[in-house]
């Protein structure tokens, strides 16, 4: 029986609550129970946590080298659809899916059973967790951590969203939030990491006005950000304080050079700090406001991050902190990763893009910090007759899906650093669905909305998942 043949006897069932693989008899004790590789053996903790020798790896509580390979997006309001719902309510085996005591668990083992068909051995961040991790974890996940909402999905975000981070408030809520979140998990070995937002808006080009979003209408205003939100509160924000105090500092306390990048006529820096709402739009051609605007971000950037990692650690000191899933398809990753790698134990980003595009940032990053990578949502789509307008780089036919999809898993999973992919998404959100705007944006997945896998997708992930570790040693 030749490899391919042989790999597709693996049988991935869950027991023991752990995941257990079933390979043949040369092969049967080749991963433990959180999927992890056992011919690689580190330091067992009892919780994952990472290790570089000749590459990264994350390490599972048994103390063997995992890399993560995750699955994203299930969501319920998917599947009860009004177009799907019987169509699920067939494939699960249940008499009402509107029934939760019954679509619940009739979920949560599908699911499963999905992941051990496709190869995916952990959940995402966008997840219901709820679901499945009730009663509890069976396989590895990451935790949603979010102190704030200013993820770049919403077709909306108010000022108000981006709060003064430099305030006491803003600490005591990360704080609350850890003893709601982190505390009751800081025993629980299945679960890889806290992360934050989603593609923050951190940056001028993160916040700028565009033509959508995913999955929903274009946002109607620009989104102000944190320097712009921040400058223009009133004296006594500690926010307001901070970007005075940076600014005084920037510009070596001389009010008129900061005049002259502003066209403004303060008296003093005391005069900025009681001005409110002196400028709510940023000037993109004045290189030095934009400068400004950059260093005053890091500091609040910081201070985000400082607040919700302490917090998490005085509450859960077992677990990898990632922070935010940073948007690689603008500047943010660049601009920030030098402050948020400051606190976080990985570089968790999101692109959509071939291999070839995504490895100009994945060589630069390597270079500017040392630390494992996982790109934590992504994949590759394709017009079908309900995803006029899908989301991501779209390919001409399955098999260029298919294609694309193998050479970034091949070449991202044998860099050293790179150590986890998390796959966007299950199943296909399209223009039928009622919420989040799916008429004019569409999220691709694995299986189309009635449940129907894309032909020769699922055994070409298989292949590749089975491979993984030999990937990631250069077949070793």
């Amino acid at each position: 029986m030749n490899r391919r043949d042989a790999l597709k006897t693996l049988l991935l069932t869950t027991a023991s609550g752990g995941l257990i693989s079933k390979l043949g008899a040369a092969e049967a004790t080749s991963l433990d129970k959180y999927g992890g590789w056992t011919g690689r053996k580190f330091k067992a903790t009892g919780f994952f946590r990472l290790e570089k020798d000749d590459r990264w790896w994350m390490v599972t509580p048994e103390g063997n080298a995992f890399l993560s390979f995750g699955i994203n997006h299930f969501h319920p309001v998917w599947w009860r659809s009004t177009h799907n719902s019987e169509a699920w309510q067939k494939i699960l085996g249940i008499k009402d899916i509107r029934d939760n005591q019954q679509f619940y668990p009739a979920a949560r083992d599908w699911v499963h059973q999905a992941c051990a068909g496709y190869g995916f051995n952990s959940i995402g961040v966008h997840n219901d967790l709820g679901v499945l991790n009730n009663p509890e974890p069976t396989i590895p996940y990451m935790q949603p951590f979010q102190a704030i909402r200013i993820s770049h999905w919403y077709n909306e975000i108010p000022d108000e969203n981006f709060v003064d981070v430099f305030s006491p408030d803003y600490e005591s809520r990360c704080d609350q939030l850890a003893a709601e979140i982190a505390a009751p998990k800081r025993n629980d070995p299945y679960l890889l990491g806290y992360s934050m937002n989603d593609c923050p808006l951190f940056t001028e080009e993160d916040c700028r006005e565009r033509t959508d979003v995913i999955g929903g209408k274009r946002r109607a205003l620009r989104s102000m950000g944190w320097p712009r939100r921040l400058r223009n509160l009133g004296p006594d924000a500690p926010g307001k304080k901070a970007y005075v105090r940076i600014m005084r500092k920037l510009y070596r306390d001389r009010i008129q050079d900061f005049n002259s990048t502003y066209s403004t006529t303060f008296k003093s820096f005391d005069a900025l700090a009681s001005a409110e709402n002196w400028r709510p739009e940023t000037q993109l051609s004045n290189p030095d406001e934009s400068r400004d605007n950059t260093e005053f971000l890091l500091a609040a950037v910081d201070r985000y991050y400082q607040c919700a990692f302490e917090a998490i650690r005085r509450h859960d000191p077992n677990h990898l902190f990632v922070g935010d899933k940073l948007n690689a398809n603008t500047d943010s990753v660049d601009t920030v990763l030098k402050t948020t790698t400051k606190y976080t134990d990985i570089l968790f980003y999101q692109m959509y893009a071939k291999y070839e595009v995504q490895e100009f940032g994945l060589d630069r990053w390597s270079k500017m910090v040392d630390q494992p990578i996982i790109n934590g949502d992504s994949a590759y789509t394709m017009v079908t007759k309900f995803m006029p307008h899908p989301f991501g780089p779209i390919a001409t036919s399955l098999e260029e899906r298919i294609e694309w999809t193998k050479n970034f898993f091949n070449k991202a999973f044998a860099r050293p650093e790179f150590i986890g992919w998390h796959y966007c998404g299950l199943v296909d959100a399209d223009n039928n669905l009622p919420v989040w705007g799916r008429k004019y944006r569409q999220h691709s997945g694995l299986l189309d909305s009635y449940g129907t896998p894309y032909p020769g997708l699922k055994g070409a992930i298989k292949d590749c998942a089975d491979q993984m570790y030999q990937i990631a040693t250069g077949g070793a």
